[in-house]
């Protein structure tokens, strides 16, 4: 009798093992919900549920994307900046992300010009940009296998002629895998380190010190993307694309 009292209780823990991957709604289904409302023109709802997943801690370039354009739908443009600028921090080259990036900026107030970089520090940023993190990586292990092989074949060889090529070809090889790892590290840190945020509020005054009283600055407004140099209690010292520093109150922002 207690042995099938024994069994009962295993069936019915095997049986809830079984069915709660399939109770609820999985990142998967509200995907699936959240894909069908944003086809069906409920851009509201389908937000709310691209958020849900995200809160489930699944996290990719797409769902970023897609939230972007439900929010640009619903007339949300911070919001719809926001998670473009998310999405474009996984996939930093794709066109779909920046296009649409680009048009939800023309819909912002702001039209910040942004200082003139020397000809070389725009090569060395276009350069970085090329990859994401994980791409640099994948080409920084490439680059290691290539430097092995090449490192036999130095061993290998017997001629002189291959053997200065092979010396050559390490070189190139330990260049280029320093230079992806350091690209990696610098896309990476883009990724990680928060410090850009999205103007959040109508209308933003920067003031000259973290203190409400302080001289007025400059004003900002709603979709504005700034750069956190600094924060000090409930203030965010922030600067501009143009160049233009001060302090703003951290709940006027949102980190992207």
């Amino acid at each position: 009798m207690l042995s099938k009292r024994i069994f009962y209780i295993k069936a019915l823990v095997l049986l809830f093992m079984i069915a709660a991957p399939c109770s609820g709604n999985s990142p998967r289904k509200l995907l699936e919900k959240a894909n069908e409302s944003y086809a069906q023109n409920e851009y509201a709802y389908a937000a709310e549920l691209y958020e849900q997943v995200l809160e489930e801690g699944y996290e990719a370039a797409g769902l970023y994307y897609n939230l972007g354009n439900a929010y640009f739908r619903n007339d949300k443009i911070a919001k719809a900046i926001l998670n473009y600028e998310r999405a474009k921090r996984l996939k930093p080259n794709d066109d779909n992300i920046l296009f649409n990036l680009h048009v939800a900026r023309t819909h912002i107030v702001d039209r910040i010009e942004p200082v003139p970089k020397l000809f070389y520090e725009q090569w060395w940023q276009s350069l970085i940009t090329l990859q994401s993190e994980k791409g640099w990586a994948i080409t920084a292990i490439i680059f290691v296998l290539a430097l092995f092989a090449s490192l036999i074949w130095f061993f290998i060889s017997s001629r002189s002629f291959f053997k200065k090529t092979a010396f050559i070809l390490l070189l190139v090889f330990i260049t280029a895998t320093s230079l992806s790892l350091v690209f990696a590290q610098k896309q990476y840190n883009k990724l990680t380190y928060e410090n850009e945020a999205i103007v959040f509020t109508p209308r933003l005054t920067a003031k000259s010190a973290p203190d409400a009283s302080s001289p007025d600055l400059f004003v900002i407004h709603q979709g504005t993307k700034v750069e956190i140099r600094q924060e000090l209690g409930e203030w965010y010292e922030i600067k501009l694309a143009n160049g233009n520093v001060g302090w703003v109150l951290k709940d006027n922002v949102e980190i992207i």
